[in-house]
C-alpha cells in the first residue's frame, strides 16, 4: 500500500517515537549521574539498548508505511522503553524521574490507542488482495469520484467503508495507470445512489493499492436536505452490511 498523506497524528506518533528513544537517553544518563550530551554517555546508552533501538527502528519502518501488525509492535516498543526506564527508576529512585515516567506512560497510552483506531479505518483496509482473481465486495455498491468542482470523474466500486474513510476500486481498464495520473493534493468530491438516495460527501485521496484507492471523508457543513457518505455508513450498518 502507497501511503499519499498522513494526518496529524501519525506524523506526532512518529516524532513521539524518536523522542523517546531521546527520553530514555536521558533517564539513563540521569541514572548513571551524567549529562545528556555526554559523548561516553551516549556510547554507553546504545551499547546496553542497541535491541531497544534495532526496535524502534522496526516499529518506524511499519508505522511509516501503516503495516498490519504495527500496532502489536508499537506496544510491544512503549511497553520496552516504559519498562526500561521504571528498571532505571528501582536502581537510583529518583523523584524527577518517576514524575517523568508517569507521564511518559500517559502520552505512550494516548498514542497507542490513537494509532489503533488510525490503522483500523477502510482507507488503509481495502478488503481484498492483490492476488485475488475477482475483487468484489460483500455488496456492489457502486460510486462516482469527481473533481471538487464536479468537471471531471470516474466510477468506482466501494470495498470497505466507515464513519470517517472508505476504499474503493476504480472502474477503469487501466486502472493503475489511472490511479498514477490522479492529483494527491486536490479535493474530490464522492457520490453513490443506494436504494434510490443520493448520498455525496467531500473527501481527499490518502493512499493507494492496486487497483483502489482509499479516501478520508473531510468536515463539511452539509444541507439538510442532503445526505453524506456519514450517513450512508449508518445505512450500511442497519443493514448488515459492515461490521
Amino acid at each position: 500500500m502507497k501511503i499519499l498523506k498522513r494526518n496529524y497524528e501519525h506524523r506526532n506518533l512518529i516524532l513521539f517515537l524518536i523522542f523517546s528513544l531521546v527520553y530514555l537517553q536521558a533517564i539513563y544518563s540521569l541514572s548513571q549521574g551524567q549529562t545528556l550530551l555526554n559523548i561516553s554517555s551516549i556510547k554507553s546508552f546504545f551499547g546496553h539498548h542497541y535491541l531497544i533501538f534495532i526496535l524502534t527502528l522496526i516499529t518506524l519502518f511499519m508505522v511509516v508505511n501503516i503495516k498490519k501488525q504495527s500496532d502489536k509492535v508499537l506496544l510491544l516498543c512503549l511497553a520496552l522503553i516504559t519498562g526500561k526506564n521504571f528498571i532505571m527508576l528501582a536502581t537510583s529512585f529518583n523523584k524527577l524521574i518517576l514524575g517523568l515516567n508517569f507521564i511518559y506512560l500517559i502520552f505512550a497510552f494516548y498514542f497507542f490507542v490513537t494509532w489503533e483506531l488510525e490503522i483500523a479505518k477502510a482507507s488503509y483496509n481495502p478488503m481484498f488482495a492483490k492476488n485475488d482473481l475477482e475483487k468484489g465486495t460483500r455488496f456492489h455498491l457502486k460510486g462516482r469520484v469527481e473533481n471538487a468542482d464536479g468537471t471531471e470523474g470516474f466510477d468506482v466500486l466501494v470495498t470497505n467503508i466507515d464513519q470517517n474513510s472508505c476504499f474503493a476500486l476504480v472502474q477503469n481498464p487501466l486502472a493503475q495507470q489511472f490511479i498514477a495520473g490522479l492529483d494527491t493534493r486536490g479535493n474530490y468530491r464522492l457520490s453513490a445512489v443506494y436504494e434510490g438516495t443520493k448520498f455525496t460527501h467531500l473527501a481527499e485521496l490518502t493512499s493507494t493499492y492496486d487497483q483502489g484507492i482509499g479516501l478520508n471523508l473531510m468536515r463539511e457543513k452539509t444541507p439538510i436536505a442532503l445526505l453524506n457518505w456519514s450517513d450512508l455508513y449508518k445505512v450500511c450498518l442497519e443493514r448488515g452490511l459492515f461490521e
